[in-house]
């Protein structure tokens, strides 16, 4: 937990005291003033009423909640801060002050100082009063973005002490900046065929794809119409209906031709990678998605699924992606891929393409 830092102005400060009780006891006895012993015992009640004073107010509680944690570049989340001051005396002098990422920026109805990314929030609280402070926040790059640090600050009415009450790190806000969507039109290849869906299950095994009877044209032994046959003595082929591809795995290759460096477009691969991913879900397929780039746990890889669920994982996979994502080289990363793939994906490629392998997809290079 936080320590709570305190800070005193010197005339609070015991040996400060100290020496003024012996300057006044001296003017004391010189000048026989009862004054000055009045003015000195008024100096210590203030002192000790101040103590109290921020003894009683420091229960003050907070909460910060937000309304939602995924958000797109340059769009507006909120975030609102309830502070309550639950003791029975006002508290005149409150600040709410944090420090929030670069790429992100905030506004507020109320009062707010700004310093480059810092920001204060000056407040004042009644006795048993609760203050809400409805914040905005937009974002111009996608990663996590949020608060920081943040602290609540209070002081006496004269300033002379100072409570900083630090707020702890998992309460802070922070939003998932998701990168944009492109549209994306996903092409299709000349090995798809009528009647032939790349899935665990063919529809071939399926009657209720059969949409008809065509003439036989070399077709599968599968696909011949074996009743026709008899009845007309004329071979004839299922018709089947069409269908595609169901099962995907999408690869973004984000180095350069060298096959170490990150490439300068890096964004904008982030972004397709983002609208095919979409693409794939509103055609009710299933993708898996692999990512140059190694963690702790490896090749930085999203095992498949499907529906929005999947989206929602995979958005905030691409929205996490950083510079200090270390690349594989271009060949170890493709190599990676397509020897772990889940079977009869069909693959999809964003980036420079494999040299090697075969069978693939590219959307964009």
């Amino acid at each position: 937990m936080n320590e709570i830092i305190k800070r005193k102005n010197p005339l609070l400060e015991p040996l400060f005291i100290g020496g003024i009780g012996v300057i006044f006891l001296i003017l004391f006895v010189f000048t026989n003033q009862l004054f000055i012993v009045v003015l000195f015992l008024f100096y210590l009640l203030l002192a000790g009423f101040l103590h109290l004073y921020m003894k009683v107010v420091m229960r003050v509680k907070w909460d910060i909640s937000q309304n939602q944690k995924r958000l797109f570049m340059n769009e507006r989340g909120e975030c609102v801060v309830q502070i309550i001051n639950e003791a029975r005396f006002p508290i005149f002098k409150a600040t709410l002050q944090f420090r929030s990422d670069e790429q992100i920026e905030w506004e507020t109805d109320q009062k707010m100082q700004r310093s480059h990314h810092s920001y204060q929030i000056p407040l004042q609280l009644e006795g048993r009063d609760m203050i809400t402070i409805m914040l905005e926040g937009s974002a111009n790059e996608r990663g996590r973005q949020g608060w920081q640090a943040a602290e609540l600050i209070i002081s006496d009415p004269f300033g002379l002490l100072t409570y900083y009450l630090p707020i702890e790190h998992k309460e802070l806000p922070e939003f998932h900046i998701l990168p944009q969507m492109l549209k994306v039109m996903i092409p299709e290849i000349t090995t798809w065929k009528h009647g032939f869906r790349r899935a665990a299950v063919s529809p071939l095994y399926d009657e209720t794809k059969i949409v008809g009877v065509k003439e036989y044209e070399g077709e599968s032994f599968r696909s011949i119409h074996w009743g026709a046959t008899a009845k007309t003595g004329v071979i004839s082929a299922k018709k089947y209906e069409y269908t595609q591809g169901d099962r995907y795995a999408l690869y973004v290759n984000v180095v350069g031709k060298t096959g170490y460096t990150l490439r300068t477009d890096m964004e904008y691969l982030i972004q397709v990678a983002a609208g095919v991913c979409r693409e794939l879900i509103s055609q009710d397929c299933s993708f898996e998605l692999w990512i140059n780039g190694v963690r702790e746990q490896g090749v930085i890889h999203l095992k498949g699924g499907k529906h929005r669920k999947q989206l929602y994982k995979a958005m905030d996979l691409l929205s996490s992606l950083t510079e200090k994502d270390i690349p594989l080289n271009a060949h170890f990363f493709y190599q990676t891929g397509f020897r772990r793939q889940e079977a009869g994906g069909i693959p999809l490629i964003i980036g420079y393409p494999p040299e090697k392998q075969k069978g693939w997809i590219q959307i964009v290079k």
